[in-house]
């Protein structure tokens, strides 16, 4: 019952002004956090927590590879890489992914 309540909780809240929603394969590459878009290039994007944020620590401990909507801000990289600075995190199933390539052992 706790559990629904949050999911409703966190549907019922609006994605903040500037944020946006970006869904994919939530995966660790060593130490780092990253999304997988769904998309046919598989974009990828370095996690890190938006201002305030207290996200990364939960996923950190979460069963990963995992299918999930990261709602937060894009930001360009030092070396070019793409960012995301992580609001929240919904929808996180865990051994789920969205890839064709994975789905047929590619």
């Amino acid at each position: 019952m706790i559990g629904m309540l949050l999911a409703l909780a966190a549907a019922a809240t609006p994605v903040q002004e500037g944020a946006d929603v970006f869904i994919g394969t939530l995966e660790l590459d060593g130490a780092a956090l990253i999304l997988r878009r769904c998309d046919l290039a598989e974009n990828r994007y370095a996690l890190v927590e938006a201002p305030g944020g207290h996200v990364l620590d939960a996923l950190r401990k979460a069963k990963l590879p995992a299918y999930g909507e990261v709602i937060g801000r894009y930001a360009e990289g030092k070396d070019a890489g793409s960012i995301l600075q992580v609001e929240r995190v919904e929808g996180l199933t865990p051994g789920k992914n969205c890839h064709l390539s994975d789905a047929l052992g590619g």
